[in-house]
């Protein structure tokens, strides 16, 4: 069966073994639980001293129980606001899986109410690539070649080409640079 909240794919096996254990907490310790994963997943690591509290007066393993709960949360949690899955779509998804109603609910309502902060945070991390520090550039008229010296995460790289090849690159860079600038304002039909 096909999940919208796994991104119309099938559900991982390992969720479905774990969603019991998500039924066997109640659905106000699974409400707290997943807020506790999110902050976790917008400032890592996951509070794991918080978790172990919701943990303690119930008759769930703290060690393997918890870890798997969290897991379990994390996925589905994060692949909710991946795949852009509606509220009422992962809510009876979730019931499908064999999660009560009651707690169903609940992780709706966190991702329901994070979903905004959540976005913004993986579109942050999304396509990151290493920063780059530094850029200077040198014709050399002797050798009629041009060096670029970047500074990328605190360490140098030099490159050396000729003006032919520097010339493509920058004519590269600029087609790249309006493409980002197409994607990031987004065209409105009429």
């Amino acid at each position: 069966m096909k999940f919208r909240f796994c991104g119309e794919a099938d559900c991982p096996d390992w969720l479905l073994a774990e969603i019991y254990t998500l039924s066997r907490l109640s659905s106000i310790k699974l409400k707290l639980l997943a807020q506790i994963v999110v902050q976790g997943i917008i400032k890592p690591p996951v509070d794991i001293n918080k978790a172990e509290q919701l943990f303690s007066d119930s008759k769930l393993d703290v060690d393997i129980d918890l870890k798997a709960c969290v897991a379990c949360l994390s996925f589905i949690i994060t692949s909710a606001v991946r795949f852009n899955c509606n509220s009422s779509a992962l809510h009876s998804e979730l019931q499908q899986l064999g999660l009560p109603r009651e707690h169903s609910t609940s992780v709706k309502r966190v991702v329901d109410e994070h979903s905004e902060e959540l976005t913004s945070h993986f579109k942050k991390q999304s396509l990151r690539v290493n920063q780059l520090d530094n850029i200077t550039a040198e014709v050399d008229n002797t050798t009629n070649c041009v060096s670029l010296e970047l500074v990328i995460n605190g360490d140098s790289h030099k490159v050396t080409m000729v003006p032919f090849t520097a010339n493509v690159l920058l004519e590269n860079l600029k087609k790249v640079r309006e493409t980002m600038v197409q994607l990031k304002d987004p065209v409105v039909f009429i």
